[in-house]
């Protein structure tokens, strides 16, 4: 059963203030975490499944005593919906967590545009940040309190080219010829359009055809045409969930099976389910994925069915374990900083490696940009509805099907 937005954001909602009520039963003061995250609009859907597993982490934590180094004090989470619609209202989201809830951390806000925004309101007060976004300039705008889990999306797009035509390579016997790239207008996209032409030209791969295209199309062809006169071995897409299905849907009906690199909306449960078949052959660069074969894997799937038994399962999402882990990290944070102090939680952030966390590389620990020094990349497919991890090799779940 899919589940509506707006039904995802109510459960968001009371989930948060369930939370919250018992948080305040503690014989400690509330520790406030704040949220601000993209749960409406076209990247909606990572958002809410972003802070569904920061909902699942912040559950796990007070059922198991909340924060010990503060005497046992529960974790209150505030989530308040940002929008994709309008990245700006990031940061009067974040100043209003701030200001009057006295969050001493953020978690978001998913969507890059909005991060970015988010991220001076957290530096103007001196409140951590840790994100799971990906546009490159988070960490590149010289902030001290922004701490961010993923690789720059510049890099997820060169591992997506690079791991696509390795694993091409590997399993045909030798690397597609050419390349096609269509980017939309939104902030990963927008940087990756500059960088990964360069990319191509460092591993010697050919771009037939190259589109930068503004969101919501109404008409494929700006895509699909130079797809079909060019004819690229592979395709790299980035693009809003409407744009997305829309054009592969037309590629698909029009016959072309060429493997298709993609991110944005089309990395999301709906993706899967809205394109169905048509999805096939359609590779995801991503932090995160299901089947992991990672410690906490099985307990994080087991307890997102059972906070959310009409969703779909398991979740296609990479989002959902982003913010999980980025609820515990926050938990190992507070726990050695044993402080609400704002500013010895972003020092403490800065100077420890964070471990046991269901993510490829199993820890954590950020450079003096804020970075994620061990931030590494899967590649996965979709199939019969899911998706799976199929790169690199040692983490394949499955064989990818080309």
């Amino acid at each position: 059963m899919q589940v509506s937005r707006r039904e995802s954001l109510a459960a968001l909602m009371t989930a948060a203030a369930t939370l919250g009520v018992r948080a305040s039963r503690a014989d400690e003061p509330d520790v406030v975490i704040g949220a601000p995250n993209s749960l409406t609009g076209g990247l909606g859907e990572n958002g809410q499944r972003a802070v569904w597993g920061f909902l699942i982490a912040i559950e796990q934590i007070n059922r198991e005593g909340g924060i010990k180094s503060l005497g046992g004090a529960r974790l209150k989470p505030i989530v308040a919906d940002t929008t994709t619609e309008n990245p700006t209202q990031g940061a009067s989201v974040a100043r209003r967590i701030i200001d009057q809830d006295h969050a001493v951390a953020l978690f978001g806000s998913t969507a890059s545009a909005i991060t970015l925004a988010t991220q001076v309101e957290a530096e103007k007060s001196q409140v951590p940040l840790v994100t799971s976004s990906y546009a490159d300039p988070l960490v590149q705008r010289g902030m001290k309190y922004t701490f961010k889990i993923t690789t720059p999306g510049s890099y997820s797009w060169n591992f997506a080219m690079d791991a696509l035509v390795e694993m091409i390579k590997t399993e045909r016997g030798s690397p597609p010829k050419s390349c096609g790239i269509y980017m939309g207008s939104d902030a990963v996209s927008a940087s990756v359009a500059k960088t990964l032409p360069i990319e191509a030209q460092r591993i010697g791969l050919p771009i037939v055809s190259q589109v930068n295209f503004q969101g919501n199309l109404t008409d494929p062809s700006v895509i699909v045409s130079p797809i079909l006169q060019n004819k690229p071995e592979t395709i790299f897409l980035s693009a809003f969930l409407n744009d997305a299905v829309l054009v592969l849907r037309t590629l698909r009906g029009l016959g072309v099976k060429t493997p298709v690199a993609a991110a944005g909306g089309v990395s999301t449960d709906s993706a899967g389910k809205t394109l169905g078949p048509g999805a096939d052959r359609v590779f995801m660069p991503w932090s995160w994925n299901w089947d992991l074969a990672v410690p906490g894997e099985s307990e994080l799937n087991d307890a997102y069915k059972k906070a959310h038994p009409d969703a779909p399962y398991p979740s296609n999402n990479e989002q959902l374990g982003m913010g999980y882990s980025i609820g515990m990290i926050i938990r190992q944070a507070l726990e050695k900083a044993a402080s609400r102090d704002s500013m010895k939680l972003r020092d403490t952030l800065a100077s420890t490696e964070f471990i046991d966390l269901p993510l490829p590389a199993k820890r954590v620990a950020f450079d003096e940009t804020g970075l994620n020094k061990y931030a590494q990349m899967i590649l996965t497919e979709w199939s019969d509805g899911n998706a799976h991890t199929v790169w690199p090799k040692e983490l394949q779940a499955m064989k990818p099907v080309l």
